[in-house]
């Protein structure tokens, strides 16, 4: 994962990539929930215009959820006591590596998401399983990677402070990943 490390003066094309990449993979992760927006309201806006329209809209409020969770946890992070520093009392995970790690990892779930609701739609299983159990196992998982990709970036003497500090930012990003 040393490509996700990121310098705090330089402008990555990998952040970049990813930031652009998101927004997509929301899409992908919500085609079901979009379809059933679409079936139930934007139907009498034609099958072109109502359908993105809810994708459009599914995607967008799935980004900024992701781009407040991940801003907000790392704000909550940094500050926390117990974040892993340096001697100069910096912490050692920027924020533009928690950001790229964040929007790697909820890419890749997004994606194992979507993928899942296209096998789930396809087999005789409740909705409600399909709209709200499965993209939280998924969250769930995807947090548990997080942090396990941040104790990477991280000494070994230093990943017990680092998960003590992503307690509180665990919560956050469970709260408001969809």
């Amino acid at each position: 994962m040393n490509f996700l490390r990121i310098e705090n003066n330089k402008k990555s094309t990998v952040l970049t990539t990813l930031s652009v990449l998101l927004p997509f993979t929301f899409v992908y992760k919500l085609w079901f929930e979009a379809e059933l927006i679409f079936n139930t309201v934007a139907l009498g806006l034609g099958s072109y215009m109502g359908r993105v329209l809810s994708y459009c809209v599914n995607g967008a409020i799935g980004y900024l959820l992701a781009f407040a969770a991940i801003g907000w946890s790392y704000n909550i992070f940094a500050r926390s006591k117990y974040s892993p520093c340096d001697e100069n009392f910096v912490c050692r995970i920027n924020k533009p590596t928690y950001t790229a790690i964040g929007y790697f990892v909820v890419c890749i779930a997004n994606i194992l998401g979507g993928t899942l609701n296209f096998i789930a739609y396809a087999a005789p299983i409740s909705i409600v399983f399909v709209t709200i159990l499965l993209p939280k196992l998924v969250t769930i998982i995807a947090v548990c990677t997080f942090v396990a990709l941040l104790c990477l970036a991280c000494k070994k003497e230093e990943r017990r402070q680092l998960i003590t500090a992503m307690a509180i930012p665990c919560i956050i990003l469970l709260l408001l990943l969809r």
